[in-house]
């Protein structure tokens, strides 16, 4: 049989179209694309305020460590030095001692009025009793209105005075800042973070060591005279018996006070290593959510809590033992007191009203001495600060003031003309890494050039 005829050619296939043009994506307007990236941003920082209000004190505790480390090799202030910058503020400082000798006396003035309060309750006529007693209720409002007078001054007062020091200091050191030349940022103490620290952290301490410090001591010895002066006129037996205890009831004194104002710090130190952890696991909770370490975090923040157990442990066995002490010598101090007293008064050499004078005033001033020493301000972190921000004041600034106006003159016409001739430089931090080495290049006026080359090989330099 014949073969089948051959199928049908395929019907031909349409021309091909031609290629869509290439869309090219639209670009973003500046004003989005920057509001995109700022929302961005701003939900990072809204994520991260939190751990930075949290990290604040241990911010504050680092930089201060740190401060102290560089400020061990530096001279030493003289504190006449720092009391000179303080010759404006002359007028103040009488109202100041005067308001800390009257703060400073008011406990031991306090004692005269106790006592006598006190002993006229033992008196048989109660119309007596009545009309005495009406009048030591006018001494004490009297002594209570002077007391909030003299407290308030001394507080505003020397406030006032140190935080006019800080505002010099913070000015003059931005100032000398602002003078130093481009290799002094360079320098890894210099570096952003430090250079702030140093106007936020370092010139409010060094006001610790003018007004604060007068302000503390003034207040103490005014106590202390005030309380010895009381207690010899009233009996200068029992205040040589009492005397000889006086020092072991500031001591516990101080002690109570001191660790207590220390408490929040000793806390914040401890946990460092765990607030890093929180801040981490938080900040990167993406990541760790990803890989599913949840439970490793939780173990390594449960580790990082084994320290501040510790710390805290013996924190409170010496905060149990301290308060003990200081009870113990109170109370040793009441049974001393009212026993040498009791023979004082069966020899005929004192009276009761005088046994309360001299305990009140000596008990009364070996707590205020405790509280005020408390609140001294720490003479060695203020030391360090004044060698810190001093050292930065003392530094040779450029040969060329930025600051200070140059002197009147006829200005020289100007070229525009830029010339380079074989010029070698290298930054003082890194002299042995040469940035130009014998570099030329003419640049005439009216000309655009270009600076063109890989990164690290100084066009920033010579711009």
């Amino acid at each position: 049989p014949p073969p089948p005829p051959p199928p049908p050619p395929p019907p031909p296939l349409p021309p091909a179209s031609p290629p869509p043009p290439a869309q090219t994506p639209p670009r973003r307007p500046a004003g989005e694309a920057g509001g995109k990236a700022g929302g961005e941003s701003k939900s990072g920082a809204e994520g991260a305020s939190g751990g930075s209000g949290k990290t604040l004190e241990r911010n504050t505790s680092t930089n201060e460590e740190r401060m102290m480390a560089e400020a061990a090799d530096l001279p030493p202030v003289p504190a006449t030095r720092v009391w000179a910058m303080q010759r404006e503020d002359w007028r103040l400082f009488p109202v100041a001692l005067v308001a800390a000798c009257c703060s400073g006396a008011s406990q031991p003035v306090f004692s005269i009025i106790y006592s006598d309060i006190i002993s006229i309750y033992f008196t048989p006529d109660n119309d007596g009793i009545r009309t005495r007693a009406r009048n030591y209720l006018g001494w004490f409002f009297l002594l209570g209105g002077a007391v909030l007078v003299s407290k308030a001054a001394n507080v505003a007062v020397w406030w006032m005075i140190g935080e006019r020091l800080v505002r010099r200091l913070r000015r003059m050191s931005f100032e000398a800042v602002l003078r130093q030349p481009m290799g002094f940022f360079d320098e890894t103490t210099n570096s952003v973070g430090r250079l702030c620290t140093r106007l936020a952290t370092d010139a409010t301490l060094v006001k610790g060591l003018t007004g604060d410090a007068m302000g503390s001591s003034t207040e103490g010895m005014a106590c202390l005279v005030t309380a010895l002066v009381i207690s010899f006129l009233a009996s200068p037996k029992l205040a040589g018996v009492m005397l000889c205890i006086f020092p072991f009831l500031i001591i516990g004194s101080l002690f109570e006070f001191r660790h207590i104002s220390n408490k929040a710090r000793a806390s914040n130190k401890v946990l460092e290593r765990s607030g890093e952890v929180v801040t981490d696991a938080v900040t990167a909770v993406r990541t760790v959510a990803a890989f599913n370490l949840q439970g490793q975090m939780l173990r390594l923040y449960d580790d990082t809590l084994q320290m501040p157990l510790r710390v805290g442990i013996q924190r409170g066995l010496v905060q149990g033992c301290g308060s003990g002490f200081k009870q113990f010598v109170s109370i040793c101090a009441y049974a001393l007191a009212f026993y040498a007293g009791s023979v004082f008064i069966a020899d005929g050499t004192l009276r009761f009203a005088d046994l309360l004078r001299v305990f009140l005033a000596i008990t009364l001033t070996s707590e205020g001495l405790g509280r005020i020493s408390s609140m001294a301000p720490d003479s060695a972190k203020a030391q360090a600060a004044a060698r810190s921000i001093f050292s930065l004041f003392d530094r040779p600034a450029t040969s060329f003031d930025p600051l200070t106006p140059p002197p009147p003159t006829a200005p020289a016409p100007l070229r525009g003309r830029i010339e380079f001739a074989n010029v070698s430089f290298a930054y003082p931090t890194r002299p042995d890494v040469p940035v130009l080495k014998d570099f030329n290049l003419v640049v005439e006026p009216g000309q655009t050039v270009a600076l063109v080359g890989e990164s690290g090989s100084g066009k920033s330099t010579v711009v």
